[in-house]
Formats: C-alpha cells, structure tokens, sequence
C-alpha cells in the first residue's frame, strides 16, 4: 500500500513537472491568487451590472441612467483614488488622452445603453464585448503591435459568431438580420468606441496610474452625460417617479461597476494583463445567462451558436494577443 502511494507521489511529482515545463509560458501558471481573485471579482462584478441595464435604460432612456449610475460609480471610486499609495506624476499630456478617451468611453456605454433598451441582453453584451477585437485591430495599424497566431483563430472565431448573428438563412436564401436589428446596430458601435477608446487606455494610465485614470474616466463620463441631458433634454430631474422607482436599480449597477474596475486595477496590478483580460472577458456568460433565466429570452440554436464562438473568440484574443 505504501510503495503504491509512493508510486503513485512520484507519477504526480513529474506530471506536475512536466506541466510546469509545458505550460509555464503561459500567464495563468505565473500569476498569484490574489490577482486571479480579483480578476474574477471584476469579472463577475461587471457582468452583473451589464445584464442589470435593461430595466432603469427602458424607463428613464440611456443618457440619464448613465448619469445617475456614474454618481454611484465615483463614492467608490473618489476613496479608492485617495486611499491608493500608487499615485503617479500627473503629465498633463496623459491627463489630456484620459480626458479624450474618457469622452470615446461616454459614446461606447451610450450605445450599449441603447443597445440593451432595443435588443436581446444575452446577445448585445456578447456583441459589444467585441470591443477586445476593435482594441486589438487599432493597436495593430496605429500602435504598431503585433498579431500572433493564437490571436488569429480568435479574430476567425468572432468573426464568424458576428457572421452567424448578421445572417439566417429563410425560405431558401440569406437575410440580413443586422438591418433589422437596432440592438446590434447599437452593441456593433458600442464595441467601436469601447474598442477605439481601449486602445489607447494602456498608454495613458502609464503616465497616470490607474487610481487617477478611473477617477478621470468616470468623472469625465458623468460631466458628458450631464451635458448631454442638458442638450437634449434640457433638464436633469432629480424628483421624476421614474428616477426613484429605477434609482436603487441603477446604484446596483454603479455600485457594481465601480467595484469592477476597483477590482480590475487590483488585479493588473497583481496578475499578467494577459490573465486579467482573459478572465474579465467572460463577464458575458453572466449576461448570457441572466438574459435566458431573468428576462426569459429565448435563443435559437443558430444564434447560441454565434453567441458562444464570440465569447471564445473574444476569451482567446484577450488572453493570448500579447504572447
């Protein structure tokens, strides 16, 4: 019995060996716990909040909600930039980017806003999750990075998800679902600012640090949103029915982006941006989930198909677009 343990001890010693051997080059396998933690908190924390929006953006529409929703985002995120020690030098160059990308990140959840108002929420978050392929094409023709293989079968992948989504074919030829759709017109230009403003998210917080970069994000996000009311609307009514009936919806789900991009920070900070990104990239399951179970939307076989081959495609160009 006990030379069979020994046996047994010594055939996992060199299989984990062998693994270490095999798959260390791989960021997963590097990173401690504390980042991964975090990276699934964000993780999670993010794909609840975007399967929450529906409700408050159908009853009080998409500039409002994100403006109140941004009041709840900076009480976590004011203590959390006043209680960091990673304070940075303030370059008034990156403070300017932070600004400009801040405004691109306004239009990106503008459109997702609209996007979960008119479509179904377990396939516009998927589609705007597509940002991650709109970062990585901006970085290859602006930023001069580099593409891999691994990343390519990711691009196919979505692509091919996106493909499936945008067509069906009916009574014996194809049909553009995507003209149809306000939905996925929508979640398609959320991912384009999203993406865009990704991009060039990375240079900025260099010079920044994240704490401050966050804090001018939401910040900047909030003043446009309320510029945008003005304009508009010409009005931001703290006293409407439909404020006090949608505000604890929409404190959930500032409070839960606000907890996710705390969270996000702490783990880049801790973890490989490859893992990081990996991880936070499946916030869509969530939001796919929830649509099936909460809002009772049915999908067909064609479009969880696509659904699926675009969060494996967004999954491997998040996780392997920097190996």
């Amino acid at each position: 019995m006990i030379f069979r343990f020994g046996l047994l001890f010594l055939a996992n010693l060199q299989l984990s060996r062998l693994l270490e051997a095999r798959l260390g080059f791989i960021s997963l396998f590097q990173d401690n716990i504390g980042g991964l933690l975090a990276a699934a908190i964000s993780m999670i924390c993010f794909g609840f909040a975007d399967s929450l929006w529906k409700i408050p953006t159908q009853t009080m529409g998409a500039a409002k909600t994100i403006f109140f929703r941004n009041l709840f985002v900076l009480i976590l995120v004011l203590p959390y930039y006043f209680l960091s020690d990673n304070k940075h030098y303030i370059a008034p160059n990156a403070i300017w980017a932070a600004i400009a990308i801040g405004v691109f990140a306004y239009f990106g959840l503008y459109f997702f806003a609209k996007a979960t108002m008119s479509g179904l929420t377990s396939v516009v978050i998927p589609v705007s999750g597509t940002n991650t392929l709109i970062t990585l094409l901006v970085s290859i023709f602006t930023l001069e990075a580099e593409i891999n293989w691994v990343s390519a079968v990711g691009i196919s992948a979505t692509l091919f998800g996106l493909t499936m989504l945008k067509l069906n074919w009916r009574g014996g030829r194809l049909e553009l679902v995507l003209l149809k759709d306000n939905g996925l017109r929508f979640a398609f230009l959320a991912a384009l600012f999203w993406g865009i403003s990704f991009a060039y998210s990375y240079y900025a917080v260099t010079f920044t640090g994240p704490a401050l970069f966050t804090l001018i994000l939401e910040t900047v996000i909030l003043v446009v949103s309320g510029l945008h009311l003005l304009i508009a609307e010409r009005n931001i009514s703290f006293t409407s029915p439909n404020l006090r009936q949608s505000l604890p919806m929409i404190g959930l789900i500032g409070f839960l982006g606000g907890a996710g991009s705390i969270f996000n920070t702490i783990a880049l900070d801790k973890a490989s941006i490859n893992t990081v990104t990996g991880i936070v990239a499946l916030a869509p399951i969530i939001s796919v989930i929830f649509g099936q179970a909460i809002y009772g939307e049915n999908l067909t076989k064609q479009q969880k198909i696509a659904v699926f081959l675009i969060i494996a495609g967004i999954f491997t160009i998040s996780y392997f677009r920097y190996y």
